[in-house]
């Protein structure tokens, strides 16, 4: 298996000199990369840095997640069925071979992988003033961090396709036999565990990009540099996949997978890799802790009468999360496509909304995600006295807009719902965040319609939300896209400064992810641990919903606390919310293993309903049934329940799944460069050499 041959650029220690393909790498021109030798890339204080730097390219943007999305961003929100978004539909719907899956990583993180390790044996120490010298200090820390990628690009290689070769010595990359079997599984998980163990060992890498923890100040130029913290982190999380059933024995045709040698390659059930993923956990958490980080949390105004109560502002404090660096961020970059006014905002925007340019409003929601919120009173959309309804029309008034609008005639579907909801999901009939004199709003305010010959609804090409529902999550609400100039309304009295564009990170790692975590690996082992709830309703809290223990405790909701089949139910319900769209639910419902297609006779995974095969949403060729005029044009009003009614849930696609998809497979062009001898497919994928790339 040539995975080192031309796919991957520059040399093998045996080089003399550099390949043209340097140029790009090195930023350096076509004259200079001809006759730059490895040696003089490593005697070149500038060189190196470029050389290191480049390593970082094997971070996967999690913040990607539209059309434009690849196999380092995150198409899995949109394949998982949490968001809608044409680019999957062709995938999931026609379903894929070893030979056409799109969204490999295999290549490019192998390639990344061989640059950290020549950076790892090549870099020194280089004498000399400002810029031109290179401390050793430096350097430590730099071996480091491409020690950390390491680790960090196998379990992006882990997580997808299980287990993979492990490559620890540099090869000739014109060797015409190179070829690797896979490790096993625990082999693969031992070695990212051994990396990070070291470094955090050694302790060249910062604590935290904190530069004065006392004072919560933050490097944010450091933001993507790999820390202590982060180290542990992925530790962690390595752990908790480790111990998933897809990973620990539960697959069982996988357990006959082997090499050709006869190693197998998929372990039987070992109880305590449960209790490895605690202790990493705690260790992490205590150390996070200890530095300062907890879940980002905003307070409304004191109240002069009780100065010394704080009562959190659910709202500010989901939505300031995504939009500034904050205690709860363990590791971001600043590279994103939410910053991009031209990505993010104009593909999550109405059509119609600033009408230059016109808007893609292609990403959205599944009607399954939106179910997936919870009530204000904590409840499910399904559960008794939830007050949930689906008939009728009522007002609400939209927290996520300057002055929280009274929207009126919303449906009864999107009331009483939980911040987060508000927060996500663009539904019918919201107001937009911020007033505008738009061109079919004459009273400045700007509603969301999808409904058949709305504005926001169906328009030319594929640049309409196909689910009636937009992705809200991760938006600035200061942006008016494309115009110079706008008339805006804030809150009385108060300045309000309008935006076209607002720079935020790109969270790939945060501290609410891993409290669900720890709540999910202590309820594999105790389910009678107090710590479960505590941890699920430390984030319950600051969604502003009441937690499993309040609703307990009086009564509102019981036989949740010390269930196990309960308590992994909330736990992978609070995950979708908390989590929607930032690319987690593909992998978490992978090692859950909770994919397959749900019947009304048969269970659903101890309560937990992951069917892959079903996408849902609102029927955008029906008509509102609340009549609404633009101009002189009045919509036609349809009834509840009427065919024609946009009010009507409406299957969007029919996916395929099949059970060979829990793991991907390993990429067909591989297999044939490997012709048979080592390099083995994954269980119940068909094994074709020489197939047709």
């Amino acid at each position: 298996m040539k995975i080192f041959n031309k796919a991957l650029i520059c040399l093998a220690i045996a080089t003399t000199t550099l390949s043209t393909s340097c140029k790009k790498y090195l930023d350096v021109s076509s004259e200079l990369a001809d006759n730059l030798t490895i040696e003089g890339v490593f005697e070149n204080a500038a060189y190196t840095r470029r050389w290191h730097g480049n390593i970082f390219n094997c971070i996967i943007e999690y913040s990607k997640n539209s059309s434009s999305a690849d196999r380092m961003s995150n198409p899995w929100s949109a394949i998982s069925g949490e968001i809608v978004a044409n680019f999957a539909r062709n995938l999931m719907v026609s379903g894929y071979t070893a030979g056409n899956a799109g969204y490999h990583r295999w290549a490019t993180q192998y390639m990344q992988i061989r640059q950290a390790l020549i950076f790892i044996q090549r870099a020194h120490a280089i004498s000399g003033s400002g810029n031109n010298a290179l401390p050793q200090a430096e350097v430590d820390r730099m071996k480091d961090e491409a020690r950390f990628f390491v680790a960090y690009s196998y379990f992006t290689l882990l997580e997808l396709y299980g287990p993979v070769p492990l490559i620890t010595d540099l090869a000739d990359p014109e060797d015409q036999n190179l070829d690797y079997a896979r490790a096993p599984m625990d082999d693969v998980i031992n070695y990212i565990d051994g990396l990070l163990a070291e470094l955090i060992n050694t302790g060249n890498l910062p604590a935290t990009i904190k530069s004065n923890v006392s004072a919560n100040q933050y490097d944010t130029g450091s933001m993507v540099r790999p820390t202590l913290v982060a180290a542990r982190a992925l530790r962690a999380k390595l752990w908790v996949y480790a111990s998933s059933k897809l990973f620990n024995g539960g697959f069982t045709e996988s357990l006959a997978i082997v090499n050709p040698d006869g190693s197998r390659l998929f372990p039987d059930y070992n109880p305590q890799k449960i209790q490895t993923a605690k202790q990493r956990l705690e260790e992490f958490l205590d150390y996070a802790h200890g530095l300062g980080h907890k879940l980002h949390i905003e307070y409304y105004p004191a109240d002069p009468a009780n100065p010394g109560v704080q009562e959190i502002n659910p709202n500010e404090s989901i939505y300031q999360l995504f939009q500034k660096y904050n205690d709860e961020i363990i590791w971001a970059t600043g590279y994103n496509d939410y910053s991009n006014p031209n990505n993010q905002e104009r593909r999550s925007n109405p059509v119609d909304l600033y009408a230059s340019p016109t808007n893609f409003a292609n990403v959205g929601i599944s009607q399954e995600s939106v179910d997936a919120f919870f009530m204000s009173n904590g409840k499910t959309i399904y559960d008794a006295g939830s007050n949930y309804k689906e008939n009728g029309f009522t007002t609400v008034n939209n927290p996520t807009h300057v002055n929280n609008h009274a929207d009126q005639n919303i449906f009864n579907m999107y009331a009483n719902r939980e911040p987060r909801f508000y927060a996500t999901v663009g539904y019918n009939g919201k107001s937009w965040h911020i007033h505008a004199n738009e061109h079919n709003n004459p009273n400045g305010i700007y509603y969301q319609w999808y409904g058949r010959g709305k504005p926001s609804g169906i328009a030319g090409g594929e640049n309409w939300p196909r689910a009636g529902y937009l992705l809200y999550k991760f938006k600035n609400r200061r942006i008016a896209q494309g115009i110079s100039s706008i008339n805006v309304a804030g809150a009385p009295g108060t300045p309000f400064t309008v935006y076209t564009s607002w720079a935020r990170p790109s969270i790939l790692f945060r501290l609410a992810d891993f409290y669900l975590y720890y709540a999910e690996v202590l309820n594999e082992i105790n389910p009678n641990d107090p710590k479960i709830i505590e941890y699920i309703d430390k984030v319950r809290q600051r969604a502003g919903i009441p937690g499993y223990a309040e609703m307990e405790a009086s009564g509102i909701k019981t036989g949740v606390i010390g269930n196990k089949a309960g308590q992994f139910k909330a736990i992978v319900q609070e995950r979708h919310v908390e989590l929607l769209g930032e690319g987690q639910r593909w992998f978490d419902m992978r090692r859950w293993m909770i994919c397959d297609p749900v019947s009304a006779n048969q269970p659903d995974k101890g309560g937990v309903d992951g069917d892959m095969t079903r996408m849902t949403g609102m029927n955008m060729n029906g008509f509102d049934n609340v009549q609404q005029t633009y101009g002189q044009n009045t919509t036609t009003v349809k009834p509840l329940g009427d065919p024609d009614s946009f009010y009507k849930r409406t299957s969007i696609e029919n996916r395929r799944w099949v059970k060979e998809y829990y793991w991907y497979p390993v990429p067909q062009d591989e297999i044939n460069k490997s012709k048979g001898r080592l390099l083995v497919q994954n269980p119940l994928w068909p094994v074709v050499i020489g197939a047709a790339q």
